[in-house]
């Protein structure tokens, strides 16, 4: 094994560190998403639930979030590895992850957006079914039939935090693995350390849960108010549900 490996490695490590945070920032961005919901229409449909309760919900939301996060840097993961391995770290390799995050990011916001005006009328999110019939006529009734600052609100606050993870995500650098150099040696306890952690993190946080079974639906169902543990829950887990 060359010994530059263990730079190419740590600058691994470096990339994944910072495609980490950008995750987390977009779960805290997906919470407001989900805090827009509650002020905006949940409110008033969970009257009756205590404020435990509606804690849990948003507890059980983050878990939920971060599977999302995590299923979609499993695939970074491998292709970091690959790259650390081969020592190529290509300038167009970090376009491809910023591409890559803008439309997952795109996608959340879109998503999230649409899901909004279902839960508001119905007090559940939406599923496969209702996203294969969809229409953007349907979203543009459900939208006249709310209140026009419900939807004025919950727009400019759907494109206030697009624009905030589109920033983050174009402003990212990434530097240049060389200089990772080190006069010390790594050791192969840090090689599988910066191997195996992050794999790890990012397969828990896929799974959602410590336990046999991965985050499930009844994992949201913190209350006996079908609309509280709905908002637990994000449009893009719902979508093949």
């Amino acid at each position: 094994m060359p010994s530059r490996f263990i730079f190419s490695l740590r600058f691994s490590s470096k990339v994944m560190v910072k495609l980490a945070k950008l995750s987390l920032a977009m779960v805290l961005f997906m919470s407001l998403f989900r805090l827009n919901l509650f002020f905006l229409s949940a409110f008033a449909k969970v009257e009756q639930a205590t404020l435990l309760e509606i804690v849990q919900s948003f507890v059980a939301g983050i878990r939920f979030d971060l599977l999302i996060l995590g299923f979609l840097l499993l695939p970074i993961y491998f292709l970091l590895m690959i790259q650390a391995v081969s020592e190529k770290w290509p300038n167009w390799s970090f376009v491809l992850y910023k591409i890559y995050f803008a439309i997952i990011w795109f996608i959340i916001c879109v998503m999230s957006f649409v899901d909004f005006f279902t839960y508001a009328h119905h007090g559940r999110r939406m599923r496969f079914a209702e996203y294969s019939s969809w229409t953007p006529d349907l979203t543009w009734e459900q939208m006249h039939a709310l209140q026009t600052n419900q939807v004025i609100f919950f727009t400019i606050s759907t494109v206030i935090l697009f624009s905030l993870g589109y920033m983050m995500i174009r402003g990212m650098q990434f530097g240049q693995w060389k200089d990772e150099y080190s006069p010390q040696k790594g050791s192969y306890w840090e090689m599988a350390l910066r191997i195996v952690v992050p794999l790890l993190l990012i397969v828990l946080a896929a799974r959602g849960t410590v336990e046999p079974h991965h985050l499930a639906l009844e994992h949201s169902q913190v209350s006996n108010i079908s609309a509280l543990n709905e908002m637990a829950l994000n449009a893009v887990w719902c979508f093949d549900k």
